[in-house]
Parts: structure tokens; C-alpha cells; sequence
């Protein structure tokens, strides 16, 4: 016999619902759909029936949002990568009569390992010339006026991040150029024995490409420059350093004309977003970071003046978790070939480890936890006492679902400082190991120490430790907060949202739309 409705209400009435209690099930998965979008987040299945202005652009976005997806695939195979020369067996003199067999298999396996490295050569090519045929569209003279949107200037940022970012990687990787040259050992002893012309005459190919790879590490990247200058059609995008960006973006935008403007648009937004905070996490800064002094040396000949517009403040970035950026050495490496960039000025070695060291923050880390807990709890509440009450005012619903709004945006911010501050601490450990201090753990032993431990294990005092694990801490506690109450806070977090585009659509929007009607002006045409 089925239980009524409102004794089945009226038993679950009774149970006791306390706080903290644990959860036998995690919390839901808010589930969405786009309605009728592809997977793009941009360009929707019916775009293709309209003719709307901003057409091009979303196609253009979903390129180059392709473009950098494929990047990361390619950054995580080249940040794995390691040498397989080491591992390959070498032939005693005894058995020397085996040598041909050795190169054959030696070649099978590098191979492999070249193909990849090919694979990256070509993304690199077409990302490169992608983005300069996309910085060319802008300056049109009828882009000029209406110009890329903030999410086109991002996407254009984020591409030029992911290839600064391959091109250190590469620098990094010291067992490239050392796999490369055994590669072509090999193939010069195994290419005598193949018949197929065609074969050896595109593996020479391939290898001429390459090749530039271990010429560019061994010799200065300004006569490439000057190369890419004079004659364009003869160069070859390659595996190279991390000024190869710089002369690949260079080489394919000198085919194109006035493109400066749009990397003054760009240097522009960087240095904006940067200084009155527009980036909202901070993995946003640190690509601002990242790509700036590449794009004034893309927007610098060596025949204009120019003023050196990266800041002193961040001379360590951080790229990977045990890699990291100097945007400093990147200027200091071209500027002998760019004699007007203004010196930069360091600061002292203990102004910026104040800056890098948790420790040093730890006391105002631990401040904004504690009242940021407090404000979340009270902002929660409010909000469970909202859902609870029938009839509420409509201002008061508008209010607390508002600054539960606000308060959700300042707990993502707060986890994003946090964790750059850990990213930041590393990269300035990694760039300064310690050197011949004897560590407290080794009893006073004089015994050798790995590079590693001498980065890691050895080289945060007691007191760093213990910052470091007490901000690991409160990441952790504000995000199983805000994870804990994912499901309670959606709803009004969509519906606030929601009312905010609206006000600027129905208001905001129409007033403007409303004046240039009035006055005659071409935004309309333009926002259309």
C-alpha cells in the first residue's frame, strides 16, 4: 500500500539534518545544455542560416580555440619527453660485425621519437601563420573602426602563450638536440642500404627542417632575425629556442602589411589588463606575462625608437611546475639587435624574494581565509533562510542572491592568488637552488645531493615549509566549501546572471542604442 504524500513529508520532517554530518553520496553535477550548440562555445549549429557581421569572427575563434587545444596535446607530449639515446645499448668490440644491425634498429626507434618532433614543427607552422593572417584581417581599413572583440584578443594572447610556452619547453629539453644528431648518424648509415629514391629524398627533406633546429641553439637568434627580414620565402619554421616564436611570427607577418596596429592593440590590452586587474584568475596573468615581451619585440624594428613597456615587478613567471619564464632574459637576449629598448633597472634580490615567499604573506593569507569563511557562512545562510521563506521581498531575494554572487566570484579569486602564490614560490626555488649550504637533515655529512633535492628537498627553511603546507590547507578548505554547496547556490547564481545581462541589454544597451539613433552615429551599424 503506497504512503501518502503528506505522511512521507511529515516522517522525513522528523530526522535531524546537523551540519558537518558525512556524505554517503557527493555532491550533484549540475547539468546543462547549450541548445542546439556545437561543440564550440561559440559558433551555435544555425549560424550558417544567418548572415550576421560577426560570422567571420566566430569562425575565426573556433580556429584558433582548435588551434590552441591541439598546443596543449603537444606541450604535454614535449614536457614528457625524454632521451632515448641513453637507453640504447652500445656494442662491445667483439661483435662489431653487428653495426649495421644496431644503426637500423637505433633509427626504427628514433623514428618515432622525430615524428613527433615533425608533428609539433608542422602545428607550429600553421598556428604561426594563422595567427599573423588573423592579426593582418584587423588591420583592414574597415577593421580598424570595429575592431576585435576582448574574447578575440584574449583567444589571439592565449594562442601566442601556447606557442612561447612549446618553444621553452624545447629550449628546456637539452636531450633533443643530442637524439636529433643521433637520428641523422643513423640515417646516414641506413639510407645506403634503401632503394626507394623518393623515401631518402623526403627524409632529406625533413632532416634540412630539423636541422635548423641545432643551428639555431648554437648561434645567435638575431641573424635569423635579419634572415627572416631579408627573405622571408627561404625560411623554415623549426624546432628551435624560445626566440623561435619571435621569428616565426616575424617571417609570416613581414608577408603581410600594417600589422603593427593590432600589436599595439594587443600590447595595449596586456598592459591595461594588468595593471587595473582584468584578469580574473590569476593563470590569466601570468599568460599576460608571458606574452608581453614577445609582442613588443614583434611590434619593435630595429630602425623606430621604442620605450621598453614590460614591468621590472615579475622577473619570474611561472610556464610549468618545475619550469619558468624570465621575459627579462628574452629582452636581454635580442637587444643588442633592438639598440633602443630602454634599460630595465632590477630590483635588489630581497625585494623580490619578499615578493615570491609565502612566508612572507602567510599572515594576510590567513586573515582573508578567516573573514572570507565567516562572509560565505553568513551569505550561505542568508540564502538558506531566502529559500525557506515564501513571498519574500523581491528586493531582498535580488540582494542575497546577489552578494552570493559576489561572494562565489571572491572565493574563486582567492583560490586563484592562492595557488599562483605556490606556483610563483616554486618557480623562484627552481631559478635559485641552493648551492653549498649543508642541510640540517643530512647530519652535517659532506655527501653529494641530487640537482633535484637541492631545488626541492633542501631548499625551504622550516618556516617556508610550514607556510607552504598551512596555504595548501586553506585552498583546500575553501574549495571543499565552495564544493560542498555547489548544488544550493546554482540556481541563484544563474538567475543573477541572468538579471545583470538583462538590466544591460534593456537598459544600458537601449540607452546608447536610443542617443546614436538620435544623434545619427554609426555604433548601431557597428554593434550589428
Amino acid at each position: 500500500m503506497a504512503v501518502p504524500v503528506e505522511e512521507a513529508i511529515a516522517a522525513l520532517s522528523t530526522f535531524s539534518l546537523e551540519d558537518e554530518q558525512a556524505e554517503v553520496q557527493g555532491a550533484g553535477v549540475l547539468v546543462s545544455s547549450e541548445r542546439g550548440a556545437t561543440n564550440s562555445p561559440i559558433e551555435y549549429t544555425d549560424v550558417s542560416a544567418y548572415r550576421l557581421s560577426l560570422s567571420e569572427d566566430t569562425k575565426a575563434l573556433n580556429q584558433l580555440n582548435g588551434l590552441i587545444q591541439e598546443g596543449k596535446e603537444m606541450a604535454s607530449v614535449l614536457y614528457t619527453y625524454r632521451s632515448c639515446v641513453k637507453a640504447l645499448p652500445q656494442l662491445p668490440e667483439s661483435m662489431k660485425q653487428s653495426q649495421a644491425d644496431l644503426y637500423l634498429e637505433t633509427y626504427q626507434v628514433l623514428d618515432l621519437e622525430m615524428s613527433r618532433l615533425r608533428e609539433i614543427q608542422q602545428w607550429q607552422a600553421s598556428a604561426s601563420s594563422k595567427l599573423a593572417a588573423d592579426m593582418q584581417r584587423f588591420s583592414r581599413p574597415e577593421r580598424r573602426i570595429n575592431g576585435p572583440t576582448i574574447t578575440h584578443l584574449w583567444t589571439m594572447l592565449k594562442l601566442l602563450d601556447v606557442l612561447v610556452q612549446l618553444d621553452h619547453l624545447k629550449n628546456a629539453k637539452a636531450s633533443i638536440p643530442n637524439d636529433f644528431s643521433w637520428y641523422k648518424r643513423t640515417f646516414t648509415q641506413v639510407s645506403v642500404q634503401w632503394q626507394d629514391i623518393d623515401s631518402i629524398r623526403e627524409e632529406l627533406d625533413d632532416l634540412q627542417v630539423l636541422e635548423l633546429f641545432s643551428y639555431i641553439l648554437k648561434h645567435k637568434v638575431g641573424n635569423l632575425i635579419e634572415l627572416a627580414r631579408r627573405n622571408v620565402s627561404e625560411y623554415h619554421l623549426s624546432c628551435s629556442s624560445c626566440c623561435e616564436i619571435i621569428i616565426g611570427i616575424t617571417s609570416r607577418s613581414l608577408t603581410y602589411n600594417s600589422v603593427e596596429d593590432i600589436l599595439q592593440v594587443l600590447i595595449v590590452f596586456a598592459i591595461e589588463s594588468l595593471e587595473l586587474d582584468f584578469a580574473l584568475l590569476f593563470p590569466e596573468r601570468h599568460i599576460l606575462l608571458r606574452v608581453l615581451p614577445v609582442l613588443v619585440v614583434l611590434a619593435t624594428s630595429s630602425e623606430k625608437d621604442s620605450e621598453s613597456l614590460y614591468k621590472r615587478n615579475d622577473p619570474i613567471i611561472p610556464a610549468f611546475p618545475d619550469l619558468h619564464l624570465s621575459p627579462a632574459a628574452i629582452l636581454k637576449e635580442l637587444s643588442i639587435y633592438f639598440q633602443r629598448f630602454a634599460a630595465q633597472t632590477p630590483l635588489t634580490y630581497c625585494t623580490y624574494q619578499r615578493h615570491y615567499l609565502i612566508v612572507n604573506h602567510i599572515g594576510t593569507i590567513r586573515a582573508e581565509h578567516d573573514d572570507f569563511t565567516i562572509r560565505f557562512a553568513s551569505s550561505l545562510n542568508q540564502l538558506l533562510l531566502l529559500k525557506s521563506i515564501d513571498g519574500a521581498d523581491v528586493d531582498w531575494c535580488k540582494e542575497v542572491k546577489g552578494n552570493m554572487y559576489d561572494m562565489v566570484v571572491e572565493g574563486f579569486q582567492l583560490l586563484s592568488r592562492w595557488t599562483a602564490r605556490i606556483w610563483e614560490q616554486c618557480a623562484w626555488k627552481f631559478s635559485r637552488p641552493c648551492k653549498d649550504a649543508i642541510p640540517s637533515e643530512s647530519n652535517g655529512t659532506s655527501e653529494s645531493f641530487f640537482d633535484y633535492e637541492k631545488v626541492v628537498r633542501y631548499n625551504y627553511s622550516a618556516e617556508e615549509r610550514k607556510a607552504l603546507v598551512e596555504l595548501v590547507s586553506y585552498i583546500k578548505s575553501v574549495g571543499s566549501l565552495m564544493h560542498r554547496c555547489d548544488t544550493l547556490v546554482a540556481d541563484a547564481l544563474w538567475e543573477t546572471i541572468h538579471a545583470e545581462v538583462q538590466d544591460f541589454v534593456q537598459n544600458t544597451l537601449a540607452t546608447m542604442l536610443k542617443t546614436t539613433f538620435r544623434k545619427k552615429k554609426d555604433l548601431s551599424r557597428q554593434l550589428g
